[in-house]
């Protein structure tokens, strides 16, 4: 039923870094969910567009044969509504049982040019280092409906005013409208000790203390819960050759 989903660049990083088992890397098995109107799953993504406050939930996780021997990897978890009532409209795996990683919104709009984001919240973020985030707006809200974006952050750290750079890992740099999503996310590991080089994030993502890393992200058409109602998630990545 999932509108878009998508293995991002983030998760290919991470699963390498688990084949050369770098830094002790942990399977991406953990399920969270998101409200965000906002449905473009897209390989650059770095979190959720708008987490949820229910817990990430360990799911269980299978081989299976789709095409190929062995070929699919499959999560299976559900996850109950505890915090009133929401309609859920994204999920993704992450390598971390952290429930929620720091979100917060913009505080001014933002042009395609800008180098400057205004926050309304640092708690959480990292106070030094470079960093990912996703930021976007509600659908409709800038006259571009769901223009997501992925910005590096490489000054201001600690503050509520952020220098970035727009449009990074794939991405596209679009126009935002006050109160878009801006939520931190993880690189795969790829600064991990004996990751990859050249790469310009410095801040230790995979610290569960930010929420680890995203392996995939998948939206789809808004499920409106109660609270005790449960969805329960199957995930499924294919290799194909």
């Amino acid at each position: 039923m999932a509108n878009a989903s998508k293995a991002t660049f983030a998760g290919m990083t991470l699963l390498w870094r688990l084949v050369r088992q770098v830094n002790s890397p942990t399977e991406p098995k953990n399920i969270a969910w998101g409200d965000s109107p906002i449905t473009t799953s897209a390989n650059p993504d770095v979190n959720l567009f708008k987490p949820q406050t229910e817990a990430r939930v360990a799911g269980t996780s299978t081989q299976l044969t789709t095409t190929q021997l062995g070929d699919t990897y499959q999560v299976v978890g559900t996850i109950t509504c505890l915090v009133g009532a929401k309609t859920i409209t994204e999920a993704g795996l992450f390598d971390v049982t952290t429930s929620i990683s720091p979100s917060t919104t913009t505080s001014a709009s933002l042009t395609v040019g800008a180098t400057a984001v205004t926050i309304t919240s640092g708690t959480g973020f990292p106070g030094s280092g470079n960093y990912y985030a996703e930021i976007g707006s509600p659908s409709g809200q800038s006259g571009t409906a769901d223009n997501p974006e992925v910005v590096l952050v490489t000054g201001g750290q600690g503050t509520t005013t952020l220098t970035v750079t727009r449009g990074v890992i794939g991405s596209t740099a679009n126009t935002h409208l006050t109160a878009s999503f801006f939520t931190l996310g993880g690189d795969g590991g790829a600064q991990a000790s004996g990751g990859t080089t050249g790469q310009t994030v410095t801040t230790a993502l995979v610290q569960s203390s930010y929420g680890g890393n995203m392996y995939c992200h998948a939206d789809f058409a808004g499920i409106a819960l109660s609270v005790n109602d449960s969805i329960n998630f199957t995930f499924k990545s294919q290799l194909t050759s």
